[in-house]
């Protein structure tokens, strides 16, 4: 290759360790080279002068008899709080749609709550009664009820994508972690309750294992602790529902590399999908 690499850096790294001796000479990654022999470097040696000792005086003798010391009186014991009254527990009361007996009563009842302000329309679940395979996308592009997502470019790439899996467009569903279009950014106290929401709504449509697309999908329903590129793909439960996150699909439509990615990488880590 034509190019030149300037390796001056590395070269001082490595010779400033080998000085060290055969004992702390450590390679880093990516390389992954075995622990050579190295010859210690020959210090030149550095005279040295006698340091002068100190004269040590000693220590004046005392005498011995000792002066008697007044007892110490322990101090009175008071107490840090008084007449504390305990913080009274408070209760919250549990959400109507907590307490919904259909799929039906569900989505009548979380349109009322606050988080989407009396919404008239919502995204709703779209697929066959308990499905194979549940595709959690974050929110909807846009609220059209003629409208199918398996039938948008992305969802036929889903599709796709599962059938080489042995996985049906029959036997996929699809729902949204927020269901009003466009997303809006959501603090960490409404990602909470859409999480509530979501086990509800599961409760109901009970699939075999369901599958979420993107990192931000991805730290909302798993956890801001979590780290997306090492899980990807990996075997993981959601309320009792086995889960697994991939990338974002609108983006993978249109992106080689990232459906590469998940060819490659992200699906075989998980056991959840047919070879």
């Amino acid at each position: 290759m034509s190019e030149e690499f300037d390796f001056s850096e590395l070269r001082k790294y490595l010779q400033g360790q080998m000085d060290l001796g055969d004992a702390e000479v450590f390679f880093d990654e990516p390389w992954t080279l075995t622990r050579g022999k190295s010859r210690p470097v020959a210090r030149p040696a550095v005279p040295t002068t006698p340091r002068p000792q100190p004269v040590v005086q000693p220590a004046p003798q005392q005498s011995l008899q000792s002066t008697p010391q007044p007892a110490i009186q322990p101090a009175p014991s008071i107490p840090l709080f008084e007449n504390v009254a305990p913080r009274p527990v408070v209760k919250r009361a549990p959400s109507a749609f907590e307490s919904a007996e259909s799929l039906e009563a569900f989505y009548t009842q979380i349109a009322s709550e606050s988080i989407y302000g009396g919404a008239q329309s919502l995204a709703r679940y779209e697929g066959p009664e308990h499905p194979e395979l549940l595709l959690l996308m974050p929110a909807p592009v846009a609220l059209d009820p003629q409208s199918k997502f398996m039938n948008s470019a992305t969802g036929e790439m889903l599709a796709r994508l599962f059938a080489s899996l042995h996985i049906e467009q029959s036997n996929i569903g699809v729902t949204y972690f927020y269901k009003n279009a466009p997303a809006r950014a959501l603090s960490p106290l409404l990602e909470t309750v859409l999480r509530k929401m979501l086990a509800k709504e599961l409760s109901f449509i009970s699939p075999k294992f369901m599958v979420t697309f993107g990192e931000s999908l991805f730290h909302q329903v798993f956890g801001k602790g979590k780290s997306f590129s090492d899980l990807a793909g990996c075997d993981m439960e959601f309320n009792g529902v086995k889960a697994t996150a991939l990338a974002d699909a609108n983006a993978m439509t249109n992106d080689k590399q990232l459906k590469w990615v998940t060819w490659k990488v992200h699906i075989p880590r998980s056991t959840y999908f047919k070879p």
